[in-house]
């Protein structure tokens, strides 16, 4: 799979067209278009990458480029901007230890650099999400660990189930899907019990049971993969 990258930008042109060229380079890409968005995207999935605009409304790519710096700093950092060129943005992203690439559309040096980034990044200390996740539009029924289920949110990695109330969820437990009563192996990776009486699991899915939970995935999106903007399971 291919590294994890966040693309926050408050132009959809620039947004689409720097998603369009990273997932033809086969990274997993998820976009925000705003600065809010864009912590909130990344308080539920630890990317490889973060490339941020420099002009972000009322805020600006620098900031979260700080941000994250501090928060993450595992994580490499990018600003863009559309400009062709920002002699203080440049030299101010590079103070705060983020690369800096101009006109990335257009420029032939964004694709290198991302590269870069991601050669030069320092390893994580911790395991880091990989997917991001979709929310279940409607609720999706099921069996797990022996009791009935639904889908609060899943990815092509782990799903979030509720449960009606308390129960012990054994470290490895089944899935059985909905659809043709296909069982799938999971891993417990947390669980936690919410004020209205609720019970919450969050599992990763073995590597075994990979194909037939992604094939299910897909069919929940009525089509063949779901979108890159999908936020990761918070396992």
């Amino acid at each position: 799979m291919g590294a994890s990258i966040v693309v926050v930008s408050a132009d959809e042109r620039t947004r689409r067209g720097v998603e369009t060229l990273l997932c033809a380079q086969g990274y997993v890409v998820g976009t925000a278009s705003s600065f809010i968005d864009g912590q909130e995207l990344l308080d539920s999935v630890t990317p490889d990458l973060v490339i941020a605009d420099l002009r972000l409304n009322d805020h600006n790519g620098l900031q979260l480029a700080t941000q994250t710096h501090l928060d993450r700093p595992d994580v490499a950092v990018m600003v863009i901007t559309s400009a062709r060129d920002d002699w203080w943005a440049e030299d101010e992203a590079t103070r705060q230890g983020a690369a800096f690439i101009a006109n990335p559309l257009e420029n032939p040096d964004f694709l290198p650099c991302v590269r870069q980034a991601l050669t030069s990044r320092r390893p994580a200390q911790t395991p880091t999400r990989r997917w991001f996740r979709h929310s279940a539009a409607v609720p999706v029924p099921l069996r797990a660990a022996s009791g009935r289920a639904q889908i609060v949110d899943m990815s092509y990695g782990g799903v979030r189930l509720a449960f009606s109330g308390p129960r012990v969820i054994s470290p490895a437990f089944e899935i059985t899907l909905p659809s043709g009563g296909v069982t799938v192996q999971a891993r417990c990776v947390w669980t936690r019990s919410s004020a209205d009486g609720q019970f919450y699991c969050g599992a990763a899915l073995a590597e075994d049971s990979a194909l037939p939970w992604r094939e299910f995935v897909d069919s929940l999106q009525g089509r063949r993969t779901v979108s890159s903007r999908l936020r990761d399971v918070p396992l």
